[in-house]
């Protein structure tokens, strides 16, 4: 398959790109589908009893039930955009400018996983809270149990907040390499080092750029060791496709199409790429 090929055209005259292997075949499996309509149907119950306990003036019952209810909604959210290969609405790339010099085309992250998460991870931290503070008055195993509690309260906290600081994530290919701000992590990796491009499936699917290290690499753990998937990988540039805005399986292809022609890389930092990746003409050699 030669590199200037087309994509296939779809309805309207659309670009269609492949599928890689990696990410083909069933997203959401049977056993997953239960156990989230279970969830749903207990989030609705919770919804039920609120209501009911709203008309017999039970304020307390009235706040439990409302955290529960949120919080299976967010799980369900979050966990079903994480098993679809393409979330979003395919928000196209942007030119911007990169900090090596000159531009690059930028692949955002969306919204929509930042707020699932992170309503998670609030409502997270404020029950560990809760719960740390009312074991304190328990003797002397509650209050081991709730300096426990209490530490892990400050890691979701810390987590939380650098992820919001860092938010939103992107991935921006320039001429010089492959920056990408993940979630509590950045990093820059130079095409010379990049020796692989592959669509992967770790439980759900995820994008990696394999690299080697060099001393052009930069990476920034800002959590530590307490981290995602993806920034335990470094130097390796990992993706999950549900975090993108765009169509991930274009981002696979332009990644895997200008590692393939380093001729071509220098566009990056021009209108040229773009118009390339919209008409989809980035599908790489065979």
């Amino acid at each position: 398959m030669s590199s200037e090929q087309g994509a296939v055209r779809g309805q309207a005259g659309v670009p269609v790109l492949p599928v890689p292997t990696g990410w083909a075949g069933r997203q959401i499996s049977v056993p997953f589908t239960a156990s989230m309509v279970g969830l749903a149907v207990l989030a609705l119950g919770m919804v039920a009893g609120l209501v009911s306990a709203a008309r017999s003036g039970d304020s307390g019952a009235v706040a439990l039930l409302a955290f529960g209810a949120v919080f299976l909604v967010l799980v369900v959210g979050f966990s079903v955009r994480s098993r679809r290969l393409r979330p979003g609405r395919g928000r196209p790339p942007t030119l911007v400018d990169d900090p090596h010099g000159g531009q690059g085309v930028r692949f955002g992250y969306a919204t929509a996983p930042y707020v699932s998460l992170g309503g998670l991870l609030a409502l997270a931290a404020l029950v560990t809270t809760a719960v740390a503070v009312t074991a304190m008055f328990a003797g002397v195993v509650g209050v081991l149990l709730g300096v426990g509690l209490a530490a892990l309260a400050v890691l979701l906290g810390w987590f939380l907040v650098t992820m919001l600081r860092l938010a939103p994530g992107e991935l921006v290919l320039s001429p010089a390499g492959i920056r990408h701000r993940g979630l509590v992590h950045t990093q820059f990796v130079p095409w010379r080092d990049v020796y692989q491009v592959s669509a992967k499936r770790v439980n759900t699917p995820l994008l990696v750029v394999k690299a080697n290290m060099s001393d052009g690499t930069r990476m920034r753990r800002l959590t530590g060791r307490f981290g995602t998937l993806e920034s335990r990988l470094l130097p390796f540039v990992a993706v999950r496709p549900y975090w993108l805005a765009g169509d991930p399986v274009v981002v696979y292809h332009a990644l895997a199409f200008y590692h393939s022609r380093p001729d071509l890389r220098p566009e990056l930092g021009t209108v040229a790429a773009m118009e390339r990746i919209a008409a989809g003409r980035t599908v790489a050699t065979s």
